[in-house]
């Protein structure tokens, strides 16, 4: 194939590699030196060979990576992008038209739902392969095969998991509809697997295998598990019951819903705790997502997972007879999560459903296997896999006690897939009743048509009356009607930040969920605006209010003397989390310091029965801020004889060094996964770490590894913006790796880049049909 100039390679990214860089600039700064002294052939040519034996013994030396390095660049090589051409699908029942436009998205138009499937497939294996691979072998527990052993404990983790066995119950089980559909997703994945071969795979030689319908169930199954899996949350719960009185324990765990100081507290305060009993701002899977009215109903979402490149969205557009699908997928999978299809919006959050209960092991017969886990270069490794029935058992005992763990994944409709069929909704009414009739994983979704809008809570959902006790197991799961909902509010305006949005009077759904800092911002903007329209939502998408600190400000400034250069630094603060404040900083830094001297007292004893606790709740600073508001000096640290003394002591140990830029501190980049293995590698296929505005409990959520991994804005109609962190390809030769981030990351572009025009090309039917 030639290379086209919409898709040409850019091969200068290829001065990334360590190798190219040095020499690249020895043999620059010889052929300078040795022409500055040109006038003397005798110095120039000394010049020349000590450039050149400089250069061959910097290659000797590495001559290793050196080697790996050529790997990499015939991979690259031999994978990089060109002109796509005319393709044979096998199973399309016609031609189906594919445009690449500027932004690297394949524009799609069939004359079939599933013909517009398969071509997704192809494409997205074409740009997408080894994430796919990647996905389903970590899924499957089948990593270290191609990985090595550094794969070996990932792998265990998801052999004792079962998500393999979970896939293969779920995939006998699929309605013909969704069988159908990840039939004709695989049959172009496989397409795009014959015809091109994803650069990781041919850098660990090794082809993938045919991708399976049952592949597409266990990437599903491995997204639920990223996202509902808090089994660190329900151990932590566990051994604080066990651990203090039932009122103290309730004030310290989410759901308290007071900041009332439950009697005698005080009394409950041990030593000073270990620096790691509170974990504070874990990366929780969420999203932002809101529908406003305006001259049209308006949906903006973004959806907040573990950044990487490739991205961990793909952009689709799927066009058919009377349809044009458009949104953000999760690789492996054709189920547009957040998108329009030309009748109805829809976004989704993360419910942070309680979906897991731990219970003592041995309720049905425990049975253990040996599984042998095969490592690239190395014997395989036998790993003991114990289940109690279907619920895997832990390796690790909780309080001494061997416990099972029953997680919704496990069951057979927990993937059942039924939230594509939002894909063919021709309103609200429809949305809301395949939202009622699909299982799968617990989320909210926000759905509105030209005239209604519904937020729904789906997915498989335990059976969880509300007066019952948190720590008791729920009895089967809840019908589709009977799980929360909010209908036509009458201010127009639906919010979720995986707060507690959705009614919980009846049945309970949530754990630990978010504080809603998020979510109250995104109302409080939304309040005051004279009108909606899709320039104000994507400013709200980025929008850095820090209201979260705004009482550890007050707290500081109140304690510190006037003269305090720190206290004129807080007193200035503009309320935000910008890259160039320094206040907010210190605020950061301040807030980890009180909650590890306030709180770790208090939770100590919880070592004594666990000695691997920690509290790894959202939801601390709801009793930090009750103690130290109470301001009494019994209630804080042996010692403590005045509450604005202790609390200028822990300004004093946040602001040790010179406050820092809060952009100095929150550099955000994304890495790919072979730079675990290829370190050398990560400046080409990386994207390098840059200050970014915004934190956790900001709208605009974006730290280190974690953050809005696609924010869309959209119309009934269609699309209105889309940001990703990085491009719609996945080689990093492509000129669609990277070309996305500067608009994720609100940065200028480097230099103004012509637009090309796009390449079509026509995914065939065999020729023998």
């Amino acid at each position: 194939m030639t290379t086209c100039q919409a898709r040409r390679p850019r091969l200068r990214r290829l001065w990334l590699l360590p190798t190219a860089r040095v020499v690249g600039a020895a043999g620059a700064a010889t052929v300078l030196l040795a022409g500055a002294v040109l006038a003397w052939p005798w110095a120039s040519a000394a010049v020349l060979a000590a450039g050149a034996v400089g250069i061959a013994g910097h290659v000797h030396r590495n001559c290793g990576r050196v080697a790996v390095e050529r790997r990499m660049l015939r991979a690259l090589r031999d994978s990089a992008p060109r002109c796509p051409g005319d393709v044979e699908v096998p199973t399309l029942t016609a031609p189906v038209r594919a445009e690449c436009g500027d932004d690297g998205v394949t524009r799609i138009t069939a004359q079939t739902y599933h013909d517009a499937v398969r071509a997704l497939g192809y494409t997205m294996g074409r740009d997408r392969g080894f994430q796919l691979d990647l996905v389903r072998r970590t899924g499957s527990g089948r990593l270290a095969e191609v990985w090595g052993r550094t794969a070996l404990p990932l792998d265990t983790v998801y052999r004792r998991l079962g998500l393999a066995a979970a896939a293969h119950a779920a995939t006998e089980e699929l309605a013909g509809p969704e069988r159908e559909l990840l039939t004709a997703f695989a049959d172009g994945v496989n397409a795009a697997f014959a015809h091109e071969t994803p650069f990781e795979c041919r850098f660990l030689s090794y082809r993938p295998q045919p991708w399976q319908v049952e592949d597409s169930v266990l990437t599903s199954l491995v997204l639920s598990h990223s996202l509902s899996w808090n089994e660190d949350a329900k151990r932590a719960e566990a051994v604080m019951r066990r651990a203090l009185p039932a009122p103290v324990a309730d004030f310290f765990l989410p759901g308290g819903g007071t900041a009332a100081l439950p009697a005698g507290l005080a009394g409950h305060r041990g030593a000073a705790g270990a620096p790691d009993l509170v974990a504070l701002d874990g990366a929780v899977p969420g999203s932002n997502c809101w529908i406003a009215t305006g001259d049209e109903p308006l949906l903006a979402c973004d959806l907040h997972l573990a950044f990487g490149v490739p991205n961990v969205l793909y952009e689709v557009d799927l066009a058919w007879p009377g349809t044009r699908l458009r949104g953000l997928a999760s690789p492996g999978l054709p189920v547009v999560l957040t998108g329009t299809n030309g009748r109805i919006a829809w976004g989704v959050t993360n419910l942070t459903a309680d979906v897991l209960d731990l219970v003592p092991a041995g309720q049905d017969d425990l049975h253990t296997r040996t599984e042998h886990v095969r490592i690239r270069g190395r014997r395989p490794v036998a790993v003991d896999v114990t289940t109690d029935g279907t619920m895997p058992v832990s390796p690790i005992p909780l309080c001494g006690e061997t416990i099972a763990v029953r997680w919704t994944g496990h069951d057979p409709r927990a993937a059942d897939l039924r939230f594509h069929r939002l894909a063919h909704a021709g309103d609200v009414d429809e949305a809301v009743a395949v939202l009622d009739d699909a299982h799968g994983v617990a989320l909210n979704v926000l759905v509105t048509d030209r005239e209604r809008m519904a937020h729904v809570a789906t997915g498989l959902l335990p059976r969880r009356p509300a007066g019952t006790p948190r720590t008791e197991p729920a009895d089967g799961h809840l019908t589709g009607p009977e799980r929360p909902r909010a209908l036509d509010p009458a201010d127009g305006v639906l919010v979720s930040a995986n707060d507690a949005a959705l009614p919980e009077d009846e049945f309970r759904i949530g754990l630990d969920l978010d504080p809603g800092h998020r979510a109250r911002r995104i109302r409080e903007v939304l309040g005051a605006a004279e009108r909606h329209d899709a320039a104000g939502m994507h400013a709200l998408q980025h929008d850095i209010a820090a209201d979260l600190y705004l009482p550890y400000r007050d707290l500081a400034v109140a304690a510190l003397q006037p003269t305090d250069p720190v206290r004129s630094l807080l007193e200035e603060w503009d309320g935000t989390a910008a890259t160039e404040s320094r206040a907010f900083g210190v605020l950061v830094r301040l807030r980890n310091v009180l909650a590890g001297r306030v709180l770790a007292p208090y939770l100590a004893v919880c070592r004594e029965h666990e000695p691997a606790f920690r509290f790894p709740f959202r939801d601390l600073d709801r009793p930090l801020l009750a103690i130290l508001g109470a301001r009494d000096c019994a209630l804080l640290p042996a010692g403590t004889t005045d509450v604005d003394g202790f609390v200028a002591d822990c300004v004093a140990a946040a602001v040790r060094e010179r406050p820092q830029k809060w952009g100095r501190l929150n550099r955000v980049g994304l890495r790919h996964p072979l730079a675990a293995l290829a370190p050398w590698a990560d400046a080409l296929l990386g994207i390098r770490p840059r200050p970014q505005a915004g934190m956790l409990h900001s709208v605009r959520t974006a730290v280190p590894g974690f953050g809005a991994a696609g924010r869309v804005v959209v119309t009934v109609d269609d699309l209105v913006t889309v940001e990703l962190p990085a491009g719609q390809s996945g080689h990093p030769l492509s000129p669609h790796y990277a070309d996305r981030h500067a608009r994720w990351a609100s940065l200028p572009p480097l230099r103004p880049r012509a637009r090309r025009a796009g390449r079509g090309h026509v995914l065939r039917p065999p020729a023998d049909r």
